[in-house]
């Protein structure tokens, strides 16, 4: 009897101790109000509920949001035919685990929204979250920080007041105001602040915003509160944008995910393709969203032999005095601009009505085959290079047409902490052709999946 009265006791504080334990892991559940940091949308305030079962979890912001951005029908198949919008959460944070060293908790779950799927991987230390998101390749996308809160008061911010701030502003900087006279705009405007007052947090209004912008007839209108990230993973600790690979003794193959880069790391890069001394150069500009006017330069200067006309820029100066395109003596009096230099460019823009961007060839530059990879989803300052590059036949591009993103954008501050992302200059290139809206289309368009490949057994080959 007294052995089994100790079994008994034993067996009981055993369970007592694992409902213990599950109890713990309980502690994360309700809201959690918290600052996701991320390269894809900058800087948002929302809220997360937290739900869990023995070691797992799940998080989402607010459910049915879809309905307040896209409408009934359109949210509706959106959750049917892709798996961004589950239950209207525009963020998910699914298939979570939770474990405990001391007494931290530890989470890894799948980060799920319209912006992309990411690994989260975080720590809870008394009530404070800290979570870092990583693409498959293992590289910071994100961060989420952030303390659970017994009551919430929504919306978070004056959403209304944001959304009108932004359209002064824009309506100010405009490169051209005839673009606020059109129908897209005026529905835009409308429907923006109609909207904007059932918002809840950043996260809704800055997905909206972007959804009914990309609707406009131009590009580069966007809202972000961009903030210094101060947890210990930096979003900017992994820079690098350009890769270098060998294919083969004569050819090179030089990925550009960006030209948010520097000249330097052009320069670098380029000194070991001229040192290889290759004879074919494939450069993938998939994915490639533009960047600097630096990188873009540097790069076509190491490219070219002899100078390049790239097009011009016209400023809100020139559409407030003209409806049409400048003729040939008219651009012939517009400032040159042909250095690799971010404030340089801005401040023409802001004091001429027109400026002729020029490319020089580097003292040393890559002189052999060069083939060029594109897709819907290379844009900006990318465009006007592929374009030129083409034009005076310097280059084979292949693959899709690319975004038809080109115009100069300047992000200008707002009093909530939000700033606004504004189109100050059109884009032409000399032969009048305006890229953006419009894309620039490749030499070839390949059956093959893999255009690298394709470039490989049919272009170089043929060579």
């Amino acid at each position: 009897m007294k052995y089994k009265i100790q079994i008994s006791l034993l067996a009981l504080f055993i369970s007592l101790s694992g409902q213990a334990q599950v109890t713990n892991y309980k502690e994360i559940e309700g809201q959690w109000l918290v600052k996701l940091n991320s390269n894809d949308i900058g800087t948002v305030y929302t809220v997360l509920d937290f739900e869990t079962d023995d070691k797992s979890f799940k998080a989402y912001t607010r459910r049915g949001a879809d309905r307040d951005i896209l409408g009934f029908w359109k949210s509706s198949l959106a959750r049917v035919f892709t798996n961004d919008f589950k239950k209207g959460s525009l963020i998910r944070i699914t298939d979570g685990n939770i474990s405990k060293r001391g007494d931290t908790l530890i989470l890894a779950a799948i980060f799920r929204s319209a912006i992309g799927s990411y690994y989260f991987n975080g720590e809870i230390i008394n009530q404070r979250l800290n979570a870092v998101l990583r693409d498959r390749n293992k590289k910071v996308r994100g961060t989420i920080v952030g303390d659970k809160v017994a009551t919430i008061k929504f919306p978070l911010n004056d959403y209304l007041k944001i959304v009108t701030e932004a359209i002064d502003t824009a309506e100010n900087k405009i490169y051209n105001r005839n673009e606020l006279e059109s129908k897209e705009w005026g529905e835009f405007e409308k429907i923006i602040k109609k909207k904007s007052k059932r918002y809840v947090d950043d996260v809704e209004l800055v997905f909206a915003f972007y959804y009914f912008a990309s609707k406009l007839p131009f590009s580069h209108f966007n809202l972000t509160r961009i903030e210094e990230d101060t947890t210990k993973t930096s979003l900017n600790s992994e820079n690098n944008n350009l890769f270098l690979e060998e294919k083969n003794p004569t050819t090179a193959l030089l990925t550009i995910k960006s030209f948010a880069g520097t000249a330097e790391e052009v320069d670098s890069v380029f000194s070991i393709i001229l040192e290889k001394d290759y004879s074919n150069l494939i450069v993938d500009l998939r994915n490639n969203p533009g960047g600097s006017v630096e990188a873009g330069m540097t790069f076509a200067s190491k490219v070219i032999d002899s100078t390049l006309i790239g097009g011009y820029f016209l400023t809100q100066k020139w559409f407030n005095e003209n409806d049409n395109l400048p003729n040939e003596i008219e651009l012939s009096d517009f400032s040159v601009f042909s250095e690799a230099n971010y404030d340089l460019i801005i401040d023409g823009i802001h004091k001429e009505r027109g400026l002729l961007l020029k490319v020089k060839p580097a003292e040393e530059s890559f002189k052999g085959e060069l083939f060029i990879i594109t897709n819907e989803r290379t844009g900006s300052t990318a465009e006007p290079i592929v374009h030129g590059l083409k034009l005076v036949e310097r280059a084979t591009i292949v693959g899709e047409t690319t975004a038809g993103a080109m115009l100069n954008g300047e992000r200008f501050d707002l009093e909530s902490g939000f700033s606004v992302f504004v189109p100050t200059a059109d884009y032409y290139t000399l032969d009048g052709y305006r890229i953006d809206q419009s894309g620039v289309e490749p030499h070839i368009k390949p059956d093959d999946k893999d255009p690298i490949k394709y470039i490989l057994g049919h272009l170089i080959a043929e060579n």
